[in-house]
């Protein structure tokens, strides 16, 4: 599903008129909610080419609300083609969803990781190079260490399952993208992954525990 910001104060888009979904944002934030609100209007406008969003207000909420229709409007899934949200400035809006669409990427990464056995999720990882991300195997201690290179402030977090494995390299995937580079190393340690993958594991339990890592470089308290 694609987003668009429309600063258009009319409830039409281009002219035509489309459903219209009042969100409630002026609330204290809560993925799970936000992630079945997201759901549920994917399913029932399914048929819909577009669908108009209209926040209560621009903030936070309405930014994650706009990741997570991408995150379940993905590829072939049934969903309006494009989610028009209504904002006062699109330009202001659209630089401010740069770091949550950050976050789809990640998410989305995260979902396709699941589904991947062992070999074939490290051999992905590996590749993530072209994001400047710095890998390193070490066949003796047999591990995977990736590095964000940067000259903010320094994590490393260690890997030894397959579900921390991948929240942890798509968390580093995400902050490969965004503008606020932390200095971060995420050791994989290969001979404490399981060789099945996790695909009994819930997703939506796999994007809450993503978004809890992220939040705070989306700004996010």
């Amino acid at each position: 599903m694609e987003i668009i910001f429309d600063e258009n104060k009319e409830t039409t888009f281009q002219g035509q008129i489309y459903p219209i979904f009042n969100l409630e944002t002026n609330v204290s934030i809560d993925f799970n909610w936000l992630l079945q609100t997201a759901k549920t209007l994917a399913n029932r406008y399914q048929d819909e080419e577009n669908i108009i969003i209209v926040p209560s207000q621009e903030n936070d909420c309405m930014m994650i609300f706009a990741a997570l229709l991408s995150i379940v409007g993905r590829d072939n899934t049934p969903a309006p083609r494009q989610a028009i949200f209504k904002v006062a400035d699109f330009r202001e809006a659209m630089e401010k969803y740069r770091d949550f669409f950050a976050f789809t990427i990640a998410a989305v990464y995260t979902l396709r990781l699941m589904k991947m056995d062992v070999k074939e999720m490290y051999k992905d990882i590996e590749s993530l190079s072209y994001l400047g991300l710095e890998t390193q195997t070490d066949y003796i201690k047999n591990t995977l260490t990736l590095h964000l290179p940067s000259n903010g402030k320094k994590y490393v977090f260690k890997a030894g399952n397959m579900e921390n494995t991948i929240i942890l390299t798509s968390f580093i995937k995400m902050l490969s993208i965004i503008n606020a580079k932390p200095q971060i190393d995420v050791k994989i340690i290969l001979n404490k992954l399981p060789e099945n993958n996790i695909k009994d594991k819930s997703e939506d339990a796999m994007l809450n525990k993503l978004f809890w890592c992220a939040k705070s470089f989306l700004g996010i308290k």
